[in-house]
């Protein structure tokens, strides 16, 4: 099952797609903060670079990028018609669920050391010390990267739920806008949010590492999004086609 997910995915735009958001996301936060560096302290200026180019890709792009794989990857189950030819071999429902959760998920892992290694970029060519901090901005880009599975697990539900490729990709856009929004109302409903999850792993607006409660809810949290929504999809698979 993962062999061909691989395959699929390889055959498929998603790696040109995943340079591309991660690019410009990388190159809006950097210009940000070069217009700002004049008043930034000498000893926060790699915190500072972390987060704003992190912050855009990870907030604003990185969601949508994970509805567009996520809608790519569906559809071609969708117009092959290999939900049902996957399910009559017989692969079992939640089997086929969690193939497509875990091969998006490694491609999301390779997304999150693309954005790290753009920070790096930008760090060298800005002439910014980074090296103090890089050991967290890893660990940051690790629970970033479990955050991501979250949305993940959210896209592939709605994508199964409305067969289309367009609208489960305005959806998350959307819902990443909502995020955005959702920093603005109150720093405790974008601690909970779902599709803010990306930008609080990889702390763009802390800065700093989790304290232990912090890093409780966030474990708890996204493992209660990624469960319930893979047991969604998974009745949604069996409910259309057994």
């Amino acid at each position: 099952m993962m062999t061909f997910e691989f395959k699929k995915i390889k055959k498929s735009a998603i790696p040109i797609i995943i340079v591309f958001f991660n690019l410009v996301g990388t190159l809006l936060g950097t210009m940000v903060f070069a217009f700002n560096r004049k008043v930034l302290l000498d000893g926060t200026q790699a915190l500072v670079l972390w987060g704003q180019t992190v912050f855009y890709a990870s907030q604003i792009f990185t969601p949508i990028l994970i509805g567009i794989i996520c809608s790519i990857s569906c559809q071609f189950e969708e117009s092959n018609k290999n939900w049902q030819r996957l399910l009559t071999i017989p692969v079992k429902p939640n089997r086929v669920i969690l193939s497509k959760i875990v091969s998006l998920s490694v491609i999301m892992a390779i997304s999150q050391l693309i954005v790290l290694l753009f920070y790096v970029l930008s760090a060298l060519v800005l002439k910014v010390s980074f090296a103090n901090h890089l050991l967290d901005f890893f660990l940051w880009s690790i629970t970033g990267w479990l955050a991501a599975i979250t949305i993940v697990s959210i896209q592939i539900f709605i994508s199964l739920r409305l067969k289309n490729f367009a609208v489960p990709i305005l959806i998350s856009a959307i819902l990443a806008m909502a995020g955005l929004m959702a920093l603005f109302i109150g720093r405790s409903l974008f601690a909970i949010f779902p599709y803010a999850q990306i930008a609080v792993g990889l702390r763009t607006r802390a800065l700093a590492p989790f304290t232990l409660p912090e890093f409780i809810l966030f474990l708890l949290l996204n493992a209660s999004y990624i469960i319930l929504f893979y047991v969604l999809a998974v009745r949604q698979l069996k409910k259309r086609f057994i």
